[in-house]
């Protein structure tokens, strides 16, 4: 940093302090009475700064002061409304001109302090004629060079630093600028998104000042200029929700497997195909279910099944045949007294679930045909006959793809609650699904709330659709709500989004009536404030 007789020497001597204050009543007023907006024409001379164009400030609209030094920034509101998961923030900077000065650029940082860390802004950039024409010339300069001699990526970064003293900053802003009094004023304005940290936000300023002779001065952080962001979470019901569950006495569970066996053959290899993963899914299973204390086993069912290929007598012999073997196996592999508990069938051919898969087989042609076809004929011997004569390439697609689906072992479970006299006892517990949605909506997450608390259609499942702009669905949901303070406090809120301010004036004063509160929280809310306007 140069100090002497630099361009910004007299900045550095003067030791620019921040500090915040809060306007009051008369003051507010004056500023927005002697408010004349006047738009300064972008030009390349001397006198001209160049700043970048947002939003013009509205009249009439409550504002806070922060100064650093002769540098003051005007926030528009101390409270700011938050709409489908963000938040504007807004603040008027103004500066005497010669703060300035011709050989001077300054630049300025707002940053936003959240829980999680700091977020620098977008950069307000103010460029004296003098440094932005020195600006201009260097990066000329560049751009002749590169244009004459072709430099490649790393030899132009470096003719770049050699040519370019003052790089424009990125992501930075050439502003709208209001002249008034001597001052040079701009109006800032940013989007930030919200999260469950955000009930209240903080901004401050930091700020440089350059000069063309490569002196600098740091003014130091401002004091904080905090924002309170008013969103319909405090309209949320917390309130928890229990719902009513059947405990049943008697309860059954099956669970379906498919073992594969060689051929004509009975043997249960565990080592063929995926045997070893479906034997192990089995007595796992079981292990769990008999070896629990909530419930007693009264029965284990296992029913084996063959597909129709072959003559019926045969694929009977199989399917029992089989189905004693995995009994025998699981004894063996669990334990004998599994024995008193498992009790064997078989189904030689399965046509009920072949039916079905048929059904399902969208790809397959003909199906109302074939399933037609396999109800009309009582012997299963001829029934495959006929299928495979009369739809011979449906025939070869379902022998490849669907038989193999027909040669499972389905075990069911039969219990019975333990310490349980009645067959079925009511009880409520608690509604763990919608206080997961509630969580949601509370830590500002609106979409994932609303596709839990879409079906309950209650006052948070209107927060959750005011929160995203769904004001037509919400106003609809609040009709079919008993009539409150806070369900027509909603009911104005949403119609001034819908442009019904009549109605929605006559929701918010009957909201008033009924809580005398509700008159005090409308002022957080700009909706309720165009609903009062004449």
């Amino acid at each position: 940093m140069f100090v002497g007789c630099s361009v910004t020497a007299p900045l550095q001597r003067r030791q620019t302090t921040a500090h915040l204050a809060q306007l009051s009543r008369a003051e507010r007023q004056e500023q927005q009475a002697d408010h004349r907006p006047q738009v300064v024409k972008i030009q390349r001379d001397s006198n001209t700064f160049y700043l970048a164009p947002v939003d013009t400030l509205e009249g009439g609209e409550r504002v806070l002061a922060l100064q650093i030094e002769q540098v003051t920034v005007m926030a528009r509101m101390r409270s700011v409304p938050e709409r489908n998961g963000r938040v504007k923030l807004d603040f008027m900077v103004t500066l005497p001109k010669q703060l300035l000065g011709k050989s001077r650029n300054v630049l300025i940082t707002p940053i936003l302090h959240k829980p999680e860390g700091a977020v620098p802004l977008e950069d307000l950039v103010i460029r004296g004629g003098r440094f932005s024409m020195l600006q201009q010339r260097d990066y000329w300069q560049y751009e002749k060079y590169c244009w004459v001699f072709g430099p490649d990526s790393v030899q132009a970064e470096r003719v770049f630093n050699r040519f370019v003293k003052f790089p424009y900053p990125e992501d930075a802003r050439l502003d709208s600028v209001v002249e008034r009094r001597g001052l040079i004023s701009y109006y800032y304005s940013e989007e930030v998104p919200t999260d469950e940290t955000s009930k209240r936000l903080s901004i401050t300023l930091q700020g440089v000042v350059e000069g063309i002779d490569d002196s600098a001065y740091r003014m130091p952080a401002s004091d904080t200029l905090s924002y309170v962001v008013s969103s319909m979470l405090s309209f949320v019901d917390t309130v928890p929700r229990y719902r009513i569950r059947i405990i049943d006495k008697y309860v059954s569970v099956s669970d379906r497997n498919y073992i594969q066996f060689f051929v004509g053959d009975t043997r249960v290899v565990d080592t063929l195909g995926d045997n070893r993963r479906q034997l192990d899914k089995i007595t796992d299973l079981m292990s769990r279910i008999v070896g629990q204390e909530e419930f007693y086993v009264d029965t284990i069912t296992l029913t084996a099944a063959a597909s129709p290929e072959g003559p019926f007598a045969m694929n009977e012999r199989l399917a029992k045949g089989r189905a004693q073997a995995l009994k025998q196996y699981l004894a063996r592999r669990y334990g004998r007294h599994i024995d008193t508990l498992l009790t064997v069938r078989w189904v030689a051919e399965d046509w009920d679930e072949l039916a079905r898969l048929i059904k399902s087989t969208k790809e397959l042609p003909h199906r109302s045909e074939i399933l037609e076809s396999i109800a009309a004929e009582k012997n299963p011997d001829r029934r495959e006959a006929k299928l495979q004569q009369r739809f011979p390439a449906q025939y070869r697609y379902i022998r490849e793809k669907l038989y193999p689906q027909l040669r499972a072992v389905n075990v069911r479970y039969d219990l019975r609650r333990v310490g349980m006299v009645k067959d079925t006892i009511h009880t409520t517990e608690l509604d763990t699904t919608y206080a997961r949605g509630v969580e949601l909506l509370q830590k500002r997450k609106y979409a994932k709330a609303l596709y839990i608390l879409n079906d309950y259609n209650d006052r948070n499942t209107v927060v959750a659709h005011l929160s995203l702009g769904h004001d037509e669905r919400a106003l609809e949901l609040l009709s079919t709500l008993p009539e409150d303070a806070v369900t027509e406090y909603l009911r104005a809120i949403a119609c001034s989004r819908l442009g019904r301010k009549t109605e929605g004036r006559e929701h918010f004063l009957e909201a008033c009536r009924l809580d005398e509160r509700m008159e005090y929280r409308g002022n957080l809310d700009p909706e309720i404030t165009e609903l009062l306007k004449d």
